[in-house]
C-alpha cells in the first residue's frame, strides 16, 4: 500500500484462545509489522476468544476512520455474523459513535492466498530429508480446514483453492479436508491412492488445530510442538508431510493491507479526509494523570516510573517495571528491547503456564521497559492490561457501556449458548472462584457490580462486561473442560 493513512485507524481482528498462547501470535506479529511501517496512525488488535475483546478493541481506537480487517481464512460464521454483531456494523460502511467504520474482506479471501499455499507445501518437502521427484505424478496435496455446519461459506475458499490448484496440474491430486466435515482428515488414507502426500494446514495460527488436532486425525503424534516429529512420516509404503499453518508467513502484512486497498476501489468516493476525530485521544487523560500526580504511576501489577530530564517529555523517561521490582535496582533487572519482548513475557506466567488473563495477578516480575514516548508507552498498556485505558478514560466521562451477564449470556452462540442458563448460585460461585481469586479488574457487571476506589495516583482495572474467560469457565461449570 503506498498511500499512508494517517487520519485512519487500522483494527485487526483474530480468533484467540483461552487454552493456547499460540492462537493470537500471528494477529499481533502483522499488526506490529503495519506500525513499522508508519502507514496507520494507530494500529489495534482484537479477539474473540482473548482480550481485548471485539467491542473493547474498537474503543481504543480514537480516530474517526477505522478500518476493520479479519485476520480469518473464510468469509463465514465469525465474520459474516459475530464480528458485526459484536461491532454494531449495518454494512461493509457503518457509520456510529462519531466513527465510520470500513468492514474490509478476510485475509484468507486474497488471490495470493493460492501461492502462499504452494509455497508452504513445496517448503515442507524442500526441508526434510526426503524429496518427491515428480509431485505430478505422484503426490496428493491436502488443503486441510475447520469445517463448522454453523455456516456453509467456511468451507467455500478452501474448495475454490483446490479447484484453482488441481487446474494448475502441480500435484497428482489435490483435495479439501476438513476437521469437523466431510471429507475428513482422518480419512485421508482412502480419499487418495497416491503414494506421496502433503498436508497443509490452513489456517491463521499454529494452535491447538494445527499441533494437536490435525496431527492426531493423521496419526503423526500427539503434540507436534511438544513431540518430535520428522517430515516425512512413513505408513504402509507412503510418506506424508506435515506443514505448518498458512496465517504465520509474514507476507500476511501485505495481504491485509491490500484488502484495504481493494476496500477503496470497491467504495469509491467514501474516503475524503476525516473531519477530526472521534474521542479524546488516551494521550489525555494518561497526561493528565501525570501532570497532576507524581510520579510513580500504578496499574494492576504494573508501575509506570520517570526519570526527569527537562529535555523529554513530560520531563523524562519512562520505567515499566512490575510492582514487586519497585525498590530494586534497574541495572538488576532484565532490560526488554521491544515491544515483541513485552509480548512474549506476558504470554506466560511464572510457572511457565499461559495467561488467558491479563489482569490475573500472576504478571512475572524482574524485568525492565523503557521509552522517551507516551505514546509507546500506551500501546505497552495496551500490550499489558487490554483496553484498560480506554474503559478508564469513558467511565471518567460516565460513558463507559456496561453489560450485564445476562445480555452476555445471550450473546453467546454455538456450544457456549449453555451459559443462558446458569442460575444465580453457580453465577456467584464463578464470581467468587474466577474473579475474585484470579483477577485484578473491578467489576462493573450486575449483578456482581463492585465500586471503584483508588489512590489517585493509580489507574483503576475496569471490567464493564463479563470476559471470555469467565464465559469459558462458566460453560466449563456447566458442561466439563472447555477446548477451543
Amino acid at each position: 500500500m503506498a498511500t499512508p493513512f494517517r487520519d485512519a485507524a487500522l483494527l485487526l481482528l483474530g480468533h484467540g484462545s483461552t487454552l493456547n498462547a499460540d492462537s493470537s501470535a500471528p494477529t499481533y506479529q502483522h499488526a506490529e509489522e503495519i506500525r513499522r511501517r508508519n502507514i496507520f496512525a494507530e494500529v489495534h488488535v482484537g479477539f474473540w476468544k482473548e482480550e481485548p475483546n471485539f467491542r473493547q478493541a474498537l474503543r481504543q481506537c480514537s480516530l474517526k476512520k477505522v478500518y476493520v480487517v479479519p485476520n480469518f481464512i473464510s468469509s463465514g460464521y465469525f465474520t459474516e455474523q459475530i464480528i458485526p454483531r459484536e461491532l454494531g456494523l449495518d454494512g461493509p460502511i457503518t457509520h456510529r459513535d462519531g466513527q465510520d467504520i470500513f468492514y474490509c474482506q478476510p485475509v484468507g479471501l486474497h488471490p495470493s492466498m493460492t501461492e502462499a499455499l504452494l509455497r508452504r507445501a513445496i517448503e515442507v518437502v524442500s526441508k526434510s530429508s526426503e524429496e518427491i521427484p515428480d509431485p505430478a505424478k505422484t503426490a496428493c496435496l491436502f488443503i486441510c480446514g475447520h469445517g463448522t455446519s454453523l455456516n456453509d461459506n467456511s468451507t467455500k475458499i478452501i474448495h475454490e483453492q483446490v479447484t484453482i490448484i488441481r487446474e494448475r496440474g502441480l500435484y497428482a491430486d489435490c483435495q479439501a479436508v476438513l476437521m469437523e466435515q466431510a471429507p475428513f482428515v482422518k480419512d485421508w488414507r482412502t480419499l487418495t491412492s497416491c503414494p506421496d502426500v502433503i498436508v497443509v494446514p490452513f489456517f491463521i495460527s499454529d494452535g491447538l488445530h494445527s499441533f494437536e488436532d490435525i496431527p492426531v486425525l493423521l496419526g503423526l503424534t500427539h503434540n507436534v510442538k511438544e513431540q518430535s516429529f520428522t517430515n516425512p512420516h512413513h505408513e504402509a509404503n507412503r510418506r506424508l508431510w506435515y506443514a505448518t499453518a498458512i496465517g504465520t508467513e509474514a507476507f500476511v502484512a501485505d495481504v491485509i493491507l491490500s484488502q484495504v486497498a481493494e476496500f477503496e476501489k470497491e467504495h469509491p468516493g467514501q474516503f475524503s479526509p476525516a473531519d477530526g476525530v472521534a474521542s479524546e485521544h488516551l494521550f489525555g487523560p494518561l497526561g493528565r494523570l501525570m501532570k497532576n500526580t507524581p510520579s510513580p504511576w500504578m496499574i494492576g501489577e504494573l508501575v509506570i516510573r520517570q526519570r526527569q530530564e527537562p529535555d523529554l517529555p513530560l520531563g523524562g523517561n519512562f520505567h515499566l517495571l512490575h510492582r514487586d521490582d519497585l525498590e530494586t535496582d534497574a541495572q538488576l533487572l532484565r532490560e526488554l528491547s521491544s515491544l515483541e519482548d513485552l509480548r512474549e513475557l506476558i504470554r506466560l506466567d511464572r510457572d511457565k503456564n499461559f495467561r488467558p488473563l491479563r489482569a490475573a495477578p500472576n504478571l512475572r516480575s524482574g524485568w525492565l521497559w523503557s521509552s522517551v514516548h507516551l505514546s509507546d508507552v500506551i500501546l505497552a498498556l495496551d500490550y499489558l492490561y487490554p483496553s484498560a485505558l480506554a474503559n478508564w478514560k469513558l467511565q471518567q466521562i460516565n460513558q463507559l457501556p456496561v453489560t450485564p451477564w445476562k445480555e452476555t449470556a445471550e450473546r453467546q452462540t454455538g456450544r457456549f449458548r449453555i451459559v443462558r442458563e446458569i442460575d444465580g448460585t453457580a453465577l456467584g460461585d464463578l464470581v467468587t472462584d474466577v474473579c475474585q481469586a484470579g483477577c485484578l479488574k473491578k467489576r462493573l457487571w450486575p449483578p456482581a457490580a463492585q465500586p471503584v476506589d483508588v489512590p489517585s495516583n493509580e489507574i483503576p482495572l475496569v471490567c464493564p462486561e463479563a470476559c471470555n474467560y469467565f464465559v469459558d469457565k462458566a460453560r466449563e461449570k456447566l458442561k466439563g473442560p472447555a477446548v477451543d
